[in-house]
């Protein structure tokens, strides 16, 4: 059974531009619905929300997570926007992993400056023994960018978790809908 360390941001000084919330809020609501979905197709998952980078790779190496999944939203300057990641090379499996959640994520996300970059030097990308598949949903320091993470963070999750699936090999399970009264 395959696993995964989702490690949603814990930056709870990095306010939204709307909704009167955090990065760490947000990302914590989005990992929880990833995880809800993962668990759903047969993935085992460990979260790690709140402790530090270096905790969470560590929890990740005891895990024996096959992906580490950091999950956070981005800012710039108020007018960027669209889904950005990140793994340790191109071609790897992190890259591969990053391809297959970026074709689910990035057609969701309404912004347009989306790519998949190698970024060894940042910590969860370099630290993990996993292949990391590092995660920027969408750009936060808009009205319009934060409002749409506050409204989606059940889909973004649910694409996330879709992806993963697909560069696992497992299933996808779709949440069950209720039948319309």
């Amino acid at each position: 059974m395959a696993k995964v360390y989702l490690s949603p941001s814990n930056q709870t000084d990095n306010r939204y531009a709307y909704g009167n919330t955090t990065e760490a809020v947000q990302c914590g609501k989005i990992a929880d619905a990833c995880r809800a979905a993962l668990e759903r197709s047969g993935v085992t998952v460990q979260v790690g929300h709140m402790p530090s980078m270096q905790d969470k790779c560590k929890e990740s190496n005891a895990f024996g997570a096959d992906l580490h999944v950091p999950i956070h939203t981005n800012a710039f300057n108020g007018k960027v926007s669209g889904t950005r990641m990140f793994c340790y090379s191109v071609p790897g499996k992190g890259y591969d992993a990053c391809r297959a959640v970026f074709g689910q994520l990035a057609p969701l996300t309404p912004g347009t400056s989306e790519n998949i970059q190698a970024n060894p030097r940042l910590y969860e990308v370099r630290n993990p023994a996993a292949p990391s598949v590092y995660c920027e949903c969408e750009f936060h320091d808009s009205i319009q960018g934060a409002r749409w993470i506050v409204e989606h963070t059940t889909d973004i999750g649910e694409a996330i978790a879709k992806g993963l699936c697909e560069y696992l090999g497992a299933a996808y399970v779709p949440a069950r809908q209720e039948a319309p009264k």
